[in-house]
């Protein structure tokens, strides 16, 4: 009980850029249940007097699991503004996700998903993903650990800087939950999105977070995902650091 409560104190001091995000891969360790499930996260840092300032970032999660077959979608939007100048936006993006897959065989699935994102202080308008491929389960134990990769294929249409472009990607990932005790699980994400024909163009992404159960449907996210733009336009940087403090309630 001590241990939650300085979880719960760690989150709710630390300010931002520390936000709640949704991941792709559900930060549960066992396969969901049948029927409905979803979550809500936020960080709310508001400010007047001597510091005036308002960032936030928002979330959730729907899935829905039909014998072997899972369909989610989840969304977040981020906005902060700058300690010095509240008038002035540091972050403003928005991101959606939709996704499908289907168990055909065990531990083996097929899945598609439709990807969207857009960020003002990347001078990206919009990147949208169409992609499709396979879901391997290698190691999967209720309550325990679960291991999961994937391959498959996308194609990618991206505005960013006033140029506008769209070609095919490899889409690969790996994923592995664990359940530490009966408090503390981690989650790890890897996903490497080259581009076909040129290898020296890739997306990269990298998630590690500790999640701690502060109540039966309350749950603490504490790690830090890493973003890397191999061919990003000149004047907007590479790697995109993101730190995570959050607050989930899980129905």
């Amino acid at each position: 009980m001590v241990f939650t409560r300085a979880v719960l104190g760690l989150v709710l001091a630390l300010p931002l850029p520390a936000a709640a995000y949704e991941s792709i891969e559900s930060d549960t360790i066992n396969i969901p249940d049948q029927g409905t499930q979803g979550n809500i996260s936020a960080v709310l840092d508001g400010r007047s007097g001597n510091t005036v300032r308002e960032d936030y970032t928002v979330g959730g999660r729907l899935d829905y699991r039909a014998r072997e077959t899972d369909m989610f979608v989840l969304t977040e939007h981020s906005h902060a503004t700058a300690f010095t100048d509240p008038q002035r936006e540091v972050e403003d993006s928005t991101w959606a996700h939709a996704g499908f897959r289907d168990e055909f065989q065990h531990g083996l699935a097929a899945e598609a998903f439709v990807d969207a994102r857009k960020d003002d202080f990347e001078r990206l308008d919009l990147r949208t993903q169409l992609g499709a491929g396979t879901r391997f389960t290698l190691d999967y134990t209720p309550d325990v650990r679960a291991v999961y990769a994937g391959i498959g294929i996308l194609h990618e249409w991206e505005d960013q800087a006033q140029t506008s472009e769209h070609y095919w990607r490899l889409n690969s990932y790996v994923t592995y939950k664990r359940q530490l005790n009966e408090q503390l699980r981690v989650l790890f994400n890897a996903a490497y999105q080259p581009r076909l024909g040129e290898s020296d163009d890739y997306l990269l992404s990298t998630e590690a977070a500790l999640l701690v159960k502060l109540a039966e449907h309350v749950d603490a996210r504490i790690g830090v995902r890493w973003l890397f733009d191999s061919a990003a336009p000149t004047g907007i940087k590479s790697d995109d650091t993101r730190y995570v403090t959050a607050i989930s309630l899980h129905f």
